[in-house]
């Protein structure tokens, strides 16, 4: 019996002793806060389908973003890449983009999903997973809740559609607006937060119309909004607005067009032409890129000689949302760990947007203005 029990200890002691070997012989597997020579920064963008030209145009200034840092980096410091993945402003392609981009080891730094619906369908998994994401695009009020991993660089709708109705109302004059808008997160949350606050100011809302997104045919809400006599219409639009004026035209429609920052893209113009004359928008931030002097002058400088084109609004925000990263990244030594607490300590960075803070819920203030198209051309209103 004795016998027995010491050939057990035995046989015991020779399975701890292999298995001791075998573990300390094993590759371990990779930790997602380890210091590298080489970061990776995963990015969701709407690269093809109807939001393409507002995704391509935030990733040429993330690589430009990300190209400068590699340049001027101090010995030591990591080489960044960037991990792209299209979600053709799709919540659900988002969703996989994403769980896409976290399988690979190191991958805890997203910028995007640039549209509302995807940010707040990656915003859960964002948080479960530890993964900080910033948003240059997203402006739907629920964003603000979405979690505490979860960024943005451009202005919450909360405010900036409460703006825009102020503008409206008491700047332009507006006392009857007919609604259009897309139906999402984005469209609705906006007009949500514009009917309230113009209605506030004794404001009338006369058509309320809403669309899916990528619809062409806008004949049968612009009828309706027309025998409503606006005195303007409020337009919330992904990549409709081509049609929409066109076909406002055709239905012989006088009421002036009011409507978002996503108005301000070259392509708008080439393709209307005259159709895109008195068009009103409201523009948040301060980027402009007519600048002449300062940071925001060598930026257009740059991405004209990198891209051949001037940057639009989304390419700046999507410039400032890679060297916020970079800036938080440098801030926490390049420990992901603690790139979410530098986050929440970025003051004053001076982006070529504007000045960017962010808030306990990750969000950002900046000025809204007015802007209008004369003579072919986007100007201060």
């Amino acid at each position: 019996m004795v016998r027995k029990v010491w050939i057990g200890i035995i046989i015991a002691i020779i399975i701890g002793l292999v298995a001791a070997v075998w573990i300390r012989q094993s590759p371990k597997p990779v930790e997602p806060n380890i210091k590298t020579s080489n970061l990776e920064i995963g990015v969701i963008l709407p690269l093809t389908g109807g939001a393409a030209s507002l995704g391509k145009a935030s990733l040429s200034g993330m690589q430009l973003a990300i190209e400068e840092y590699n340049s001027a980096k101090t010995a030591g410091g990591p080489t960044v890449d960037l991990a792209v993945e299209d979600d053709q402003a799709q919540p659900a392609k988002a969703v996989a983009a994403f769980q896409k981009l976290i399988v690979t080891p190191g991958v805890r730094l997203v910028l995007g999903p640039l549209t509302s619906g995807s940010t707040l369908a990656v915003a859960p998994l964002a948080g479960k997973n530890h993964v900080v994401i910033l948003s240059p695009g997203g402006s739907a009020p629920a964003i603000t809740n979405a979690g505490n991993y979860v960024f943005r660089n451009e202005l919450s709708e909360a405010y900036g559609a409460r703006a825009q109705a102020e503008l409206a109302f008491s700047r332009l004059g507006f006392k009857s607006v007919a609604l259009l808008y897309v139906n999402n997160e984005y469209g609705v949350g906006t007009v949500s937060v514009f009917r309230k606050r113009f209605e506030e100011l004794s404001g009338r809302i006369v058509a309320d119309e809403g669309f899916n997104a990528g619809a062409t045919d806008f004949r049968s809400a612009l009828a309706k909004i027309k025998a409503a006599k606006p005195g303007a219409i409020f337009v919330v639009f992904q990549d409709e607005i081509v049609n929409i004026l066109k076909q406002r035209i055709e239905l012989g429609i006088s009421a002036s067009v009011y409507t978002t920052p996503v108005f301000e893209d070259p392509a708008n113009l080439k393709t209307l032409g005259p159709l895109a004359e008195g068009v009103i928008y409201t523009y948040y931030g301060s980027f402009s890129p007519d600048a002449q002097t300062g940071a925001t002058a060598d930026f257009v400088a740059a991405y004209k000689k990198r891209f051949g084109n001037a940057p639009t609004y989304y390419a700046a925000l999507g410039y400032d949302a890679a060297r916020i990263e970079i800036a938080a990244l440098q801030s926490a030594q390049f420990d992901l760990e603690k790139v979410k607490d530098s986050m929440y300590r970025i003051r004053n960075f001076p982006g070529v947007t504007g000045e960017t803070s962010f808030d306990h819920n990750g969000d950002v203030t900046k000025p809204v203005s007015l802007k209008i198209v004369q003579g072919g051309r986007f100007v201060a209103h």
